[in-house]
């Protein structure tokens, strides 16, 4: 009995308007957070990746409706979100390549969103072509996490950086 309670209040729109709306808006905010604290450390590879991210997530809360209301046959929208997801790759896979971007940082940001341009596709033939719902929990519970694990990459060279200065510290102090 309690395992249907917890699948129908996942499957919710109650359960996307609470939980899954603010995680969207916290990350937005926690990518700006990290777009400030990298030009205060004056880290440009860092900035460009959490830059990177916060325009993606604005870009995303302002077409997000537009998006919906648009398609109506609901198809559309998971190739856009497909295609927004390969431009965020492509990007980041280009700025490593130029050195722009930290390319460990690039590997683990690809490996990472990899998975969501291939969910929304999966999502696309699995309910809405061939009305069938295997997708449905993936869809639920793995695009949340990438969008959250990418946030937190944003952070990663944060953790870099002071690794870094305690191994300088350690190395004066030895001297």
């Amino acid at each position: 009995m309690f395992k249907s309670d917890l699948v129908s209040y996942l499957n919710s729109d109650e359960f996307h308007n609470t939980f899954i709306t603010v995680l969207d808006d916290s990350l937005t905010l926690l990518a700006f957070v990290a777009c400030c604290i990298f030009i205060v450390i004056k880290d440009k590879a860092a900035f460009r990746y959490s830059f990177l991210c916060l325009v993606f997530y604005v870009a995303g809360n302002f077409t997000y409706g537009p998006i919906l209301s648009f398609d109506s046959g609901i198809v559309y929208r998971y190739i856009f979100w497909a295609l927004n997801d390969i431009v965020f790759i492509a990007i980041v896979a280009y700025w490593a390549l130029k050195d722009k971007m930290y390319m460990w940082q690039s590997i683990m940001v690809q490996l990472v969103v990899l998975p969501a341009p291939v969910l929304q596709l999966f999502r696309l033939v699995d309910r809405h072509l061939m009305d069938l719902s295997y997708s449905t929990y993936l869809y639920k519970s793995v695009l949340p996490i990438v969008n959250t694990v990418t946030i937190i990459l944003c952070f990663a060279p944060l953790i870099w950086h002071f690794s870094q200065k305690i191994k300088w510290k350690n190395g004066s102090l030895n001297n």
